[in-house]
């Protein structure tokens, strides 16, 4: 699941499956700005040290923004504030301070994809959406996002539903 979508203000959304390899991450093309993370199940049920890395590395690429959505988002959230803590205070990444988490876990997927798509809207940046191609919950998700962008008048590539 890899789909590039060229937005408004030179921005970019690149939609990937979460599983997708960590050291493929440093080879997108652009580095990503804003990236929707997806919790719909407790943080225990998931792979823990593998969001963790995910973090660190996008992070380390220069990540400003965090979107967290689904039932679990807020301790997603939370998780990834504890990263960015644990990282200003022992790697000492330059403006790590400075980035912005949010969790929207009662929000309907219109919600989050227009949080996503224009609430985070930076100049020039790439919007990075980790979906996992195997989750329902994604899938509708992806589609919403889809739907949006055709309904502003972007050309997603993908036929209508």
């Amino acid at each position: 699941m890899m789909t590039t979508i060229p937005l408004t203000n030179s921005n970019s959304l690149l939609i990937l499956d979460k599983n997708l390899p960590l050291n493929q991450i440093a080879l997108i093309k652009g580095l990503p700005s804003v990236v929707l993370l997806t919790a719909w199940k407790q943080l225990e049920q998931l792979n823990i040290q593998r969001i963790e890395l995910l973090i660190v590395e996008l992070i380390n690429v220069g990540c400003k923004y965090f979107v967290c959505a689904g039932k679990h988002s807020e301790t997603l959230h939370d998780f990834i504030d504890d990263i960015i803590l644990d990282i200003s205070l022992n790697v000492q990444i330059e403006n790590s301070i400075n980035i912005m988490t949010t969790w929207h876990d009662t929000d309907t997927n219109d919600e989050v994809a227009d949080f996503f798509l224009h609430s985070t809207n930076v100049s020039d940046s790439l919007l990075v959406a980790f979906l996992d191609k195997e989750s329902p919950e994604d899938n509708e998700l992806k589609k919403t996002i889809l739907e949006l962008l055709k309904s502003r008048g972007h050309n997603t590539g993908f036929p209508p539903t």
